[in-house]
């Protein structure tokens, strides 16, 4: 999660499988349209708009997922995501970055 100044805000831990749920995303990519479009080489940016699906995919993800780490993985990133939501005295224009290969 960066400011759009490119501050960082907050990262997920190095344990987190974030590939791994993207991946396991991209075999439905009518379900999860945005994470499944998460780029394993290059980078891919969320606004704050976009997170807002994103957010329902994950929560989806977290619910149902046949695997306790991908669970986990998508409780992560929905925390992130909400980072995104709008609240007085945050600032606007964050972004959640995905950081390929």
């Amino acid at each position: 999660m960066r400011e759009y100044t490119g501050t960082l805000v907050r990262a997920v831990d190095s344990s987190v499988d974030v590939s791994a749920l993207c991946s396991y995303a991209a075999q439905d990519q009518l379900a999860y349209p945005l994470l499944s479009g998460v780029d394993p080489y290059d980078d891919t940016i969320f606004n704050a708009r976009q997170a807002a699906v994103l957010s329902m995919e994950l929560a989806s993800l977290a619910a149902e997922a046949p695997d306790e780490s991908l669970r986990m993985a998508a409780v992560e990133l929905l925390s992130l995501a909400a980072l995104l939501e709008v609240q007085p005295g945050r600032p606007h224009h964050r972004r959640l970055l995905f950081i390929g290969d």
